[in-house]
């Protein structure tokens, strides 16, 4: 069997165990679709990149439940340990900045044993803009673009097409930059608007954008597919 062809199937297997949980999740509570709304402060200019900008003061701040991951791979086990955070966004002509701010008691900023995870957090976007893709990670006709920020620093873009198919996308425009509090962690993430197709999603021009989100809790074991996520789109309103 070619790899193409494994791979594909991996993803539907995910597609349909994703689905059974979507319906399950949605009747437990998750957010009616017309408060699923990020709105978004577009400024002419402005520095937006770290948590600390005077910006964030005006932007707009929207509370995002979380849920446990479905539960799709043997990693995943037990109750993701996050519940909430805390989303804004900003535009300026050159880039989306999204800041995401959630309870953390524990500073997970290394992995040192085998048993010992980094702390995370996550936005993601349908690379064709469409609130049909699948938000568990794409399916195998539409991708995803990931943003990742890890507590060790690492900023990471990905691309994927079902569970199990994150890949790592070189890119030059990702950022992150974090901050600890004394409730936990706050996180910038941006981008430029626009990219290469092979990079991501393409943000110019649009006046709304499905998003989802996900954190991880080192402390709690947390790593991979083992996170708390938004089991449905969001929308990004420009």
């Amino acid at each position: 069997m070619s790899t193409s062809r494994l791979m594909k199937q991996v993803a539907a297997i995910g597609l349909a165990v994703a689905a059974g949980w979507a319906v399950t999740a949605a009747a437990e509570g998750d957010a009616p679709e017309a408060q699923r709304t990020i709105r978004v402060l577009s400024v002419k200019a402005g520095d937006a990149a770290t948590p600390q900008a005077a910006v964030w003061k005006k932007a707009p701040s929207t509370q995002v439940s979380l849920q446990t991951a479905f539960p799709g791979h043997a990693s995943i086990v037990g109750t993701a340990g996050t519940q909430q955070l805390t989303a804004q966004a900003v535009r300026t002509p050159k880039g989306l900045f999204v800041k995401l701010a959630w309870s953390d008691r524990t500073a997970n900023t290394a992995i040192k044993d085998t048993d010992q995870f980094l702390d995370g957090a996550a936005v993601q976007f349908p690379v064709n803009g469409q609130v049909g893709t699948v938000p568990f990670m794409g399916d195998p006709e539409n991708a995803v673009n990931v943003w990742q920020w890890r507590a060790d620093g690492s900023t990471l873009n990905l691309l994927a097409k079902g569970f199990g198919t994150s890949t790592r996308v070189p890119t030059t425009g990702l950022r992150s930059a974090s901050a600890r509090t004394a409730e936990g962690w706050e996180v910038v993430l941006s981008r430029p608007l626009r990219v290469n197709a092979e990079e991501g999603a393409d943000l110019q021009g649009r006046r709304t954008m499905p998003i989802a989100f996900a954190a991880w809790d080192g402390e709690n074991q947390e790593r991979d597919g083992f996170k708390a996520v938004t089991m449905e789109w969001w929308q990004l309103r420009f």
